[in-house]
């Protein structure tokens, strides 16, 4: 069985945090700690609430699912195949393999 999940993990995508860097002047460094690179499936999941799905300024959200870590959290960036998202939720399936689920954004 764990031969097959392997096999669904083709995508490659980097997770990426705001830094907790200040400049001289105490503002929010803009530069971003890589939090490491995973193999992932990747699952369309529409543009959102109907409400908003109608809406021109609607992104698109994706499903990934990787193998268990716990580095991921909400508001991390995430990049894959050009496209650079937010990560809205992270969630663990403990079953039989562990997972890591994400639900992210595509940022404008």
């Amino acid at each position: 069985m764990s031969g097959e999940f392997s096999g669904l993990l083709r995508e490659n995508i980097r997770i990426e945090r705001a830094g907790a860097q200040r400049d001289t002047a105490g503002s929010a460094n803009e530069a971003r700690d890589v939090i490491g690179h995973f193999r992932a499936a990747a699952e369309p999941m529409g543009t959102g609430e109907e409400a908003q799905g109608e809406s021109r300024s609607a992104l698109p959200r994706w499903g990934f699912t990787l193998r268990w870590t716990d580095l991921v959290l909400p508001g991390d960036y995430l990049f894959w195949a050009g496209r650079e998202m937010r990560v809205r939720s992270v969630s663990g399936d403990h079953r039989f393999i562990p997972k890591t689920l994400l639900h992210a954004e595509e940022i404008g």
